[in-house]
């Protein structure tokens, strides 16, 4: 056996124990009895700390050192030594006492926050939040950074991700957007929404529109499935078992829409990876942001657009028949699109969204550097949501609460959404030209082009090379937030016909 093969075979096992373990955390978000809460803790406890002494064994770092100085890897190879080394240096920083205490942790302030939510009482998820946040400051301690804390905890969801990096970046989204959402609000014209509000959309009917919708752009059911949780997410352990959820409203049928579409993104990217490199890093998907590109594409410019509309329209007249008698689909299309500030993350506008992300960054940023504490948290959350994007927060469920990210100690995390914004306008831009009118293929329900297009640039090409490097190799330009601010621009001008300078 080649130094190459032995390596691969330990990286396996511990692959196989991530596998198992993201099928107990799905089952933990969707089906587990609460009493279980405990149990669950242990177990997946127990399999962070096998994983861990397995990425810590001092053999890989042995066989990493000699594969090193071996100058006849291929592209493949490379890309895996890469990837383990990163893993093993940041695996071998973690004491494995440590992996176990946040795994466990992990497992508890899941329940608490899922309570505290459904009960819009901040106190119940508190102290769990509190040594959540303790735990996360001793992670980037234990990794290590050049400049400030944050940045390690970024580096976890997007290699070479920093703070110095992305300041910039949100302050640019900030004088780009914020304008354009300020003339809307100011000049624009709302549609008509009684059509929404004035009806009851059954769950049967969401679920009916969204299995459809998932199944006709590409999702294959046979390796994988749909299900509801409080937070919509995609998980399971490879390309044959791809599991998502959404959630339902019977007053506003978009969310579980929209929502499904999302997950959808995520879920076909899975489905992608490249079958022959099962079980390695290099198989997996490109980071965060890559993933985040293609999720946001199908929800965002694939299902916003009016040619999806076009073609959807049937589909909404078949599950809500009575609501849909004098819809056409350019109401439909406006209503999809309305940009509006609001207090939810994951139902707001393309034009807010990013807001919403910034603010969740300056806050995490805040009290990883302990500048804020967690008693300060709700205050501090609903003075920015009043400051960015205008709106008083009601309670606590709304704002501090509503997302699941902070119980999982997945600091660092919410800044890969507004990369996979950028990154799905330039992937979709360069679509564009090498597949000609995806308007029309869209309107006739064909959308098998634009994913092979996406399988054969971004799926199958797995984590071969770094997020940055693949989005040139696709496009043929290095990461730029230019094409998304451009289609914005051009989307909010045929939406409202408000004047914008396009280019």
């Amino acid at each position: 056996m080649t130094a190459y093969d032995e390596l691969m075979k330990k990286i396996k096992d511990v692959d196989i124990i991530s596998q198992i373990g993201s099928l107990l955390s799905w089952d933990q978000e969707v089906m587990m009895p609460p009493k279980a809460a405990l149990l669950r803790a242990e177990q997946l406890a127990y399999l962070s700390s096998i994983r861990h002494e397995k990425m810590t064994d001092e053999k890989i770092g042995t066989l990493l050192e000699r594969l090193e100085k071996d100058n006849n890897l291929d592209e493949i190879q490379i890309g895996n030594i890469r990837l383990i080394r990163n893993s093993y240096d940041k695996a071998t920083k973690l004491p494995n006492d440590f992996v176990i205490e946040l795994a466990k942790h992990r497992s508890m302030s899941m329940i608490t926050w899922t309570e505290a939510r459904e009960k819009d009482d901040f106190s119940i998820f508190r102290d769990d939040l509190k040594k959540m946040i303790s735990l996360v400051r001793r992670e980037a301690d234990y990794l290590g950074y050049d400049e400030v804390r944050y940045d390690a905890l970024l580096d976890n969801y997007e290699s070479g991700l920093t703070v110095s990096k992305l300041d910039p970046l949100f302050r640019s989204l900030r004088n780009n957007v914020s304008p354009l959402v300020k003339l809307v609000v100011e000049e624009g014209e709302e549609p008509n929404m009684d059509w929404v509000k004035e009806n009851k959309w059954s769950k049967a009917g969401q679920e009916n529109l969204s299995h459809k919708v998932s199944e006709a752009i590409g999702f294959d059911f046979s390796a994988g499935r749909r299900d509801s949780s409080t937070h919509p997410f995609c998980g399971g352990p490879n390309p044959d078992d791809v599991r998502w959820t959404t959630r339902y409203s019977e007053t506003e049928p978009f969310g579980s829409l929209y929502g499904s579409m999302h997950e959808t993104g995520h879920g076909m990217y899975e489905q992608g990876r490249p079958r022959n490199l099962d079980f390695q890093p290099a198989g997996k998907a490109n980071g965060l942001g890559i993933h985040e590109s293609q999720s946001r594409l199908w929800e965002n410019q694939i299902g916003r657009s009016l040619a999806f509309c076009e073609w959807s329209l049937p589909l909404w007249k078949e599950n809500f028949s009575e609501n849909m008698n004098e819809v056409k689909a350019e109401d439909l299309w406006r209503s999809v699109n309305m940009v509006q500030p609001s207090l939810i993350r994951t139902e707001s506008d393309e034009a807010t969204y990013n807001l919403h992300i910034m603010i969740r960054y300056e806050i995490e940023k805040q009290l990883i550097s302990g500048e804020i504490e967690v008693d300060d948290l709700p205050n501090v959350w609903n003075e920015m949501y009043d400051k960015f994007l205008g709106i008083k927060v009601p309670n606590d469920s709304l704002g501090v609460l509503q997302d699941v990210h902070w119980s999982m100690g997945a600091f660092g995390y919410f800044p890969t959404y507004t990369l996979g914004n950028l990154y799905s306008a330039q992937l979709l831009s360069a679509a564009k030209k090498d597949l000609g009118d995806i308007n029309k293929q869209i309107r006739d329900g064909n959308f098998s082009p634009l994913l092979e297009w996406m399988r054969n640039k971004v799926h199958s090409r797995g984590s071969i090379i770094e997020p940055s490097e693949l989005i040139k190799e696709a496009t043929g330009r290095m990461p730029s937030s230019d094409d998304f601010v451009q289609y914005l621009k051009n989307k909010i001008n045929e939406l409202y016909q408000i004047k914008i300078d396009i280019k």
